[in-house]
């Protein structure tokens, strides 16, 4: 990893981590009110989304009406060497992984393959769509099947602050590009 990646990632957490309560509700109610426009018009069943960590965006909301709309709502869960989708249901039991993020620790397994949008933390963007996670890989590798084989998989829409884009970042070869973002200032597409 570049001492720029690096850097970005520990001034972008640092804001992110910064924000009071009062400056950050109301910027995720906006979030999940395009997050739910931008599922309007598609066909998805199968969603997953995130429990947020370290002031990432609080989707619940959002998730709570989706799955009220029968969509099936999934959650990352730490597995061996990367990551799975488990089936999330409101007042799922949900325990702390290595890191402290809240995981189901029951429900279905919902193969990589099967998903129809991936809503995906991260840390910072690229308004080209070059994502920068926390640095684990573990998004990247659940979805390296998918880099060179365009309009396939699941769509993979990050979902961030505006103030998380970055004129560019540097890519890796692994690094797996977003298909959109969506921030409180609305949503922005990268790939059809």
């Amino acid at each position: 990893m570049s001492n720029s990646k690096s850097a970005f990632r520990q001034q972008l957490l640092d804001h992110r981590q910064a924000l009071h309560d009062r400056q950050r509700l109301p910027l995720d109610r906006r979030i999940c009110v395009y997050l739910l426009r931008y599922l309007d018009d598609l066909d998805a069943l199968n969603i997953a989304a995130f429990h947020p960590f370290r002031g990432e965006p609080d989707l619940l909301p959002a998730m709570v009406v989706l799955q009220q709309a029968a969509r099936r709502i999934y959650l990352p869960v730490l597995s061996d060497p990367g990551i799975e989708f488990r089936r999330w249901q409101p007042g799922a039991d949900l325990a702390k992984n290595r890191f402290g993020i809240l995981e189901p620790h029951q429900g279905q397994v919902c193969p990589v393959e099967s998903l129809d949008v991936v809503f995906m933390p991260l840390v910072g963007f690229s308004a080209t769509g070059t994502r920068l996670g926390m640095g684990g890989g573990y998004y990247d590798r659940a979805f390296a099947d998918f880099i060179d084989r365009p309009g396939s998989g699941p769509q993979r829409v990050g979902v961030a602050y505006g103030f998380q884009q970055l004129d560019s970042l540097p890519i890796e070869p692994w690094d797996v590009p977003l298909d959109a973002v969506i921030t409180e200032r609305g949503c922005q597409v990268f790939r059809d």
